[in-house]
C-alpha cells in the first residue's frame, strides 16, 4: 500500500480484502462438498485465502491499535496562525522615521505608559530593515513631545534631567 494513502482508506482496504478472503475460504469450502472431482484444488485455494486472511486479520487488528494510539496521542489539529499583518509603511522621504514612530506608538503591543527609550527600541527592532540609520531616543522624544502637542498622546510625568518622560494613548486617538 502506498504511503500516501490516508488512515481511512488504508482500513477500508484492509477490510476489503478481509470480506474477499473470507468469501472466497466460504466458496472453496463449500465447492470442496458438492465437487469431488476438483477437491484437491478447492482444498488447496480454500487453505491459501484462509491464510491470508489470518495475515490480514492480524494486520486489521494491529492497524487499528496504532491508529487508536496515534489518535490518542495526536488530538485535535490546531489550524495554523495566519502571519501578523505588515503594517503599510510611511511613504519615504523627510518624515519617514516620524511615520515610522507614529506606527510603533499606535500598535498596542507598545505597553502604556512609554517612553522614548521604549518607543525608539521598539521602532528599531520591527522596522530594521528598512531603516538606513537605527532611532534615536532623542528623535523618538520629538516625535512624542509633537504628538502630545497635537493630542494623539498625553503626556503622564514631564521627564527631567535624569528621568525620561512618560506618555500614553489617548482614547479614541489613532
Amino acid at each position: 500500500m502506498s504511503a500516501k494513502l490516508s488512515i481511512e482508506e488504508m482500513l477500508a482496504q484492509l477490510e476489503k480484502r478481509e470480506a474477499h478472503h473470507r468469501d472466497q475460504e466460504a466458496y472453496h469450502a463449500q465447492q470442496d462438498v458438492f465437487h469431488g472431482e476438483q477437491q484437491l484444488h478447492h482444498r488447496e485455494q480454500r487453505a491459501v485465502h484462509a491464510a491470508e486472511l489470518e495475515k490480514v486479520r492480524e494486520s486489521l487488528a494491529t492497524f487499528r491499535a496504532a491508529a487508536a494510539s496515534a489518535a490518542d496521542i495526536v488530538g485535535p489539529v490546531e489550524p495554523p496562525k495566519p502571519p501578523p499583518a505588515t503594517p503599510k509603511l510611511p511613504p519615504p522621504g523627510k518624515k519617514f522615521v516620524s511615520g515610522l514612530l507614529q506606527l510603533v506608538v499606535a500598535s498596542p503591543e507598545l505597553q502604556e505608559p512609554f517612553g522614548p527609550a521604549a518607543v525608539a527600541a521598539e521602532t528599531n527592532r520591527r522596522f530594521r530593515a528598512h531603516l538606513k540609520v537605527l532611532v534615536d531616543t532623542r528623535t523618538a522624544s520629538d516625535v512624542l513631545r509633537r504628538l502630545a502637542k497635537e493630542g494623539d498622546v498625553q503626556l503622564v510625568r514631564k521627564g527631567k534631567a535624569w528621568q525620561e518622560a512618560l506618555y500614553k494613548r489617548r482614547p479614541g486617538a489613532s
